[in-house]
This record gives structure tokens, C-alpha cells and sequence, in this order.
């Protein structure tokens, strides 16, 4: 499954400015835009996108596993 997300008249840029590494199957970058995307890593190294996450003012420059 994979999510469908509309926007307005820009589609997001989404210029990585952090990236996580999470439990080896998990990514999380976050974006001079302020958002934060979740991506599946497969065995066979295929990467593809879970949720992509709005609601930040401010450029992601840093992510943690809390």
C-alpha cells in the first residue's frame, strides 16, 4: 500500500536536511520545508514512502528515536 497525498498548487520540495536510520527497516528524513517523511525499507533494499508528515515552521535539521 502506498499513501496518496494531495496538495495545493506546489507539491513539496521535500530537500532532505536529516535523515534516522530506525531498527535497520525504517528511514525518517526531515526537510528544510519543515516536513518529515517515513519511508519502508525492504530486505531487497527498495525504498518506498509510509507517511509524509506536515505541521513544522521551521526547517528539520535534526531527528532522534525517543
Amino acid at each position: 500500500v502506498l499513501p496518496i497525498v494531495l496538495w495545493g498548487r506546489r507539491a513539496p520540495t521535500h530537500c532532505v536536511s536529516s535523515l534516522l536510520l530506525v531498527d535497520g527497516s525504517v528511514i525518517v528524513t526531515g526537510c528544510h520545508d519543515g516536513q518529515i517523511c517515513l519511508w519502508d525499507l525492504g530486505a531487497d533494499l527498495q525504498i518506498n514512502p509510509r507517511a509524509l508528515l506536515f505541521g513544522h515552521t521551521a526547517s528539520v535539521t535534526c531527528l532522534s528515536k525517543a
